[in-house]
Order: C-alpha cells, then sequence, then structure tokens
C-alpha cells in the first residue's frame, strides 16, 4: 500500500473547502441551505479529523471507544488514494486512540461509499430506514461497523512491523550476548505483534498489551505485561523492552535462561 500523508486537524478550513464542493454537498448537506459550517463538530476535543490531499474524515465520538466516522473525498481522490487514506486514517485511531471501534452509514444509492465501506472490511449491521437526509428528505442508510480486532486481521502495515520488531530484539538479544528464544516463522505472530507495537508506539500501551495477549494465550504465545508507563516498559517474558522516545527500544535485561 503506498504511503498516503494524513495528520490531524484542529480547525474545520479544509474539511469546509471538500464539503462544499458541488461533487460532495449534495450528498452530505442534510437539511442544510447554503454553505456547511463544521468548526463546532470539529473543535470537540473528543472528536478527530484526519485530512489528506484530496480529503479526510472526521471521526464523531458516540461513546467511549466507539466512533461513527464520515469520509469526504475530492473526485480527484476517489477510488485507490481513497481506499488508502482510509486505511492510513483507520491505522491512527486504532493506534493512536482508545477507539476500539468504528461505524458509518452508506445511504442508499451513495455506490461508491458502499464500495469504499466494503474495500476496508467493514461489514453492514443492519439499514436505518430514516439513516439519511438527500434532497431534504430521509432516506435509508445502511450502518457499517469495523470492530478493532477485525481490523487487526487484515490491516496493512502491521506484518512488517512485527517482523521490525523481531529484528531489532534478535540485535538487542545479540547485544546482550544472548540468543532470542528460536520459533518458526509465523506470519501471525508477526501481525499481532505488529499491531501491539504500534499502539503501544503511539502511547496506547495498555491497549496493545490486551489485543496481543487476547490472541497470545490463545495462539500458544506467553503474555506480556507492562511493567511501567513512565518510561514504557513492557516485559515480554525473556526480556524487559524499553521504549524509547523517538519510536525505537531497546531491551534492559534479559532472561538468563537464554544466555548463550
Amino acid at each position: 500500500m503506498p504511503d498516503v500523508l494524513i495528520s490531524r486537524h484542529f480547525d474545520a478550513v479544509r474539511l469546509n473547502e471538500v464539503v462544499n464542493h458541488p461533487a460532495v454537498y449534495p450528498w452530505v448537506k442534510g437539511m442544510a441551505e447554503g454553505p456547511l459550517d463544521l468548526s463546532d463538530v470539529v473543535a470537540n476535543p473528543n472528536n478527530f479529523l484526519l485530512m489528506g490531499e484530496h480529503g479526510g474524515i472526521l471521526f464523531q465520538e458516540l461513546a467511549p471507544t466507539l466512533y461513527e466516522c464520515h469520509t469526504q473525498v475530492l473526485p480527484e481522490g476517489r477510488g485507490r488514494w481513497a481506499v488508502d487514506m482510509v486505511e492510513e486514517a483507520l491505522h491512527w485511531m486504532f493506534t493512536r486512540t482508545l477507539c476500539m471501534e468504528v461505524l458509518t452509514k452508506v445511504p442508499h444509492g451513495n455506490y461508491p461509499a458502499r464500495a469504499l465501506a466494503k474495500a476496508i472490511g467493514g461489514h453492514r449491521e443492519f439499514t436505518a430506514q430514516k439513516g439519511w437526509v438527500k434532497d431534504g428528505r430521509p432516506i435509508p442508510a445502511d450502518i457499517f461497523a469495523l470492530r478493532i480486532q477485525d481490523w487487526m486481521l487484515r490491516a496493512p502495515k502491521l506484518v512488517e512491523r512485527g517482523q521490525w520488531f523481531h529484528d531489532r530484539l534478535e540485535r538487542e538479544f545479540a547485544r546482550h550476548g544472548a540468543a532470542e528464544e528460536a520459533h518458526a516463522d509465523d506470519l501471525e505472530h508477526d501481525r499481532f505483534v505488529g499491531a501491539a507495537c504500534d499502539m503501544i508506539l503511539g502511547r496506547q500501551v495498555q491497549k496493545g498489551v490486551i489485543l496481543y495477549n487476547r490472541w497470545a494465550v490463545m495462539a500458544g504465545y506467553e503474555p506480556v505485561q507492562v511493567v511501567s508507563l513512565n518510561p514504557v516498559a513492557v516485559d515480554i517474558r525473556n526480556a524487559l523492552v524499553v521504549v524509547r522516545d523517538n519510536g525505537e527500544f531497546y531491551v534492559a535485561g534479559v532472561n538468563r535462561t537464554n544466555k548463550q
């Protein structure tokens, strides 16, 4: 997946430009007359606006850990760019916030929105018969959901992050004159280690550990444990891993049963 640059915006200037574009406005104006201004929604610190070159997503908190997302993309960004942008935004939300589930409304007749919801692994929950407003009247909308457990099963870049962690861990063991416990290559292990790693680097330490352990106890791997949050230190059973502020980590100590 090519990199798409996104960032969090704390004002609605760029979002307002996108939602008031003639190709976007008819689907999002609802009952409004005249230009939309989403400044109040974006100003709420519980909401997250992530924008890229051709559009972005507003994640609006519905309840703790549960967000509704509103994706708005200009015509030139629709298709592959939009899918990549949404993948980046979901990665950002799931690894840097407490978000555990994302919902979105797909109005009947908005086929690109439906295709996008399916492309990123969303699944249809139900139909809200008056879930959207188009041309001044309520229309049905399908509610699609994506839970973090399902996201972790298919999200791009997690396997590569897990491999990054294991490569560096092996070098750290060598620095201590020890050998990391050998096990066969396991891409599923890399995937879930990668997810936990990105959450820990995103300062969602306990979330990452809980979700990794959920997988590990059923997959035959040892659970890990948070030792400290400042600095971030995690006991991975055969080593104590300490995270640096720059996103790197080092091994502060190894289990002596691994000494060569």
